[in-house]
């Protein structure tokens, strides 16, 4: 049998032939309270030895680390009749865009707020080189919107650092109800 792979609009589901290996639970998986174990320890020595996997027992770490870094919610374990599955969240499908009030804000501003609707994350870089600017001016542009409340921060400093709409019509503390 085959792994799944279902992309979804609001999710993407994998799907392993295989249940969980007993006295394993989901609850251990979501708690991180479980002691890793192999299916077959002799595949999965030699896949180790020829460095062909990555240390055993940390890859639910990694995924919810990375959902942390993206702002994601960690990922989602069910169990089916002879297959074991991780569910991923895409937490902006239902989100609705904001009503955003542009007085005040320069044309660089207002031209990366057009970007934002459609691209959803913008970083220094990318907001400089589309508004033909400096990074710093990038950064200073931005940071005015964060406080602004147009815009929210994600990540604290360099490269990975990247800027969204804030969500649901928080931004400027107004909201009508209406979606764009």
């Amino acid at each position: 049998e085959s792994i799944l792979l279902k992309m979804f609009d609001d999710r993407i589901e994998i799907w392993s032939p295989g249940e969980l290996l007993r006295p394993l639970t989901i609850s251990q998986l979501k708690d991180l309270t479980y002691t890793s174990k192999s299916r077959n320890e002799t595949i999965a020595g030699v896949f180790s030895r020829r460095k062909l996997m990555d240390k055993r027992g940390t890859g639910i770490l990694r995924m919810n680390k990375f959902c942390d870094e993206w702002n994601l919610p960690h990922p989602e374990f069910k169990e089916r009749t002879g297959y074991f599955g991780i569910i991923f969240r895409n937490p902006d499908y239902y989100t609705k865009l904001p009503e955003i009030d542009v007085k005040g804000l320069n044309e660089r501003q207002k031209q990366s707020v057009r970007y934002l609707t459609e691209h959803k994350k913008i970083s220094r870089g990318e907001y400089a080189k589309l508004c033909g600017c400096s990074v710093r001016t990038a950064f200073n542009d931005l940071d005015e919107m964060v406080k602004m409340s147009i815009l929210k921060r994600v990540g604290t400093t360099g490269k990975y650092t990247y800027y969204i709409l804030k969500s649901n019509g928080q931004s400027n503390g107004q909201s009508n109800g209406q979606s764009k």
